[in-house]
């Protein structure tokens, strides 16, 4: 199983939990619904998302997300 949770100064705000690895596209999917509702745009509260340097963080379809 993997668990990717999104984390705030407050807390968890989303997570996901798969049998398996997260691929770019079950991530893509996360954020998508999951994390961008509660985001708002810069400078506002929860507009800055910080990822590692993980394969999946990187793809092109996150970028245009994100």
């Amino acid at each position: 199983y993997s668990i990717v949770p999104a984390i705030t100064l407050d807390g968890i705000i989303a997570y996901d939990i798969v049998e398996g690895p997260v691929d770019t596209e079950r991530f893509l999917k996360f954020l998508k619904e999951q994390v961008m509702p509660f985001t708002s745009p810069y400078p506002g509260p929860r507009s800055v998302l910080v990822m590692d340097n993980c394969g999946i963080h990187h793809g092109d379809g996150i970028r245009r997300l994100v």
